[in-house]
């Protein structure tokens, strides 16, 4: 569901045995379904705990959100899109970024 949150890009909450995900309206493209994925991260990964995206946190180091971003990257970027951009055409981590559209660091974090 989309909605105001604030400042927050999304918003993973259990609510009476129930999960749900918010995604900030603002959001648009490659941005929207990172943080989408990240969030269905935090429900499969973590299901009774309530977690918030915050823009300025994209990358937060807890086992949380590593494991949420971690999940998203895994779910958005398949292994045959890296081998043929890394292998084949012999592309940089930046080059791959820009061509897919997600920052360099969720590159890497892919890669790892």
């Amino acid at each position: 569901m989309t909605c105001d949150i604030g400042s927050r890009l999304g918003c993973y909450m259990y609510l009476k045995r129930s999960k749900c995900i918010w995604i900030s309206e603002s959001l648009e493209g490659n941005e929207r379904m990172f943080v989408m994925a990240h969030e269905l991260g935090h429900a499969i990964l973590h299901p009774k705990e309530n977690c918030y995206f915050l823009r300025t946190h994209t990358l937060l180091n807890t086992k949380l959100e590593v494991e949420a971003n971690k999940f998203a990257v895994e779910f958005l970027i398949p292994d045959e899109i890296l081998t043929e951009y890394l292998k084949y055409k012999e592309c940089s981590i930046e080059q791959v970024s820009r061509l897919l559209g997600y920052q360099k660091k969720l590159i890497e974090l892919r890669l790892k």
